[in-house]
């Protein structure tokens, strides 16, 4: 379904951020599908930083269970992230980097990634 939309020119971008998107309602067969097209559309050493919930974060297992790693909580669904998910995302990457921050009043927990297209 997502493949109708990704007429972008290959290695047509030097990097690619996202604040929260991968917490969405999205199966991990999504994000590896996301994962294969950001390679497709970076330019070589291009960079991916993103940042992620992590399961170190106050509401991972808690709320309504709504799949792996998926929690609803205040009428959201949050896909929250461990290590093991963040590197097998990672497939075709570099891992430069994954930190640890907290953002917000709660606070929340989350990883900050960066990957470089190898």
């Amino acid at each position: 379904m997502l493949e109708k939309y990704c007429l972008i020119q290959i290695g047509s971008f030097d990097a690619c951020y996202s604040h929260m998107l991968f917490c969405m309602t999205l199966k991990t067969k999504q994000l590896e599908f996301i994962f294969q097209k950001l390679k497709r559309v970076l330019k070589p050493k291009g960079l991916v930083v993103y940042t992620v919930r992590n399961t170190k974060d106050t509401h991972f297992q808690q709320g309504i269970h709504r799949g792996k790693d998926m929690y609803e909580t205040e009428g959201f669904i949050i896909h929250f992230f461990g290590n093991e998910k963040v590197v097998a995302l990672s497939k075709g990457f570099e891992i430069l980097s994954i930190e640890e921050f907290e953002e917000g009043g709660l606070p929340r927990k989350l990883f900050m990634v960066t990957l470089r297209k190898s």
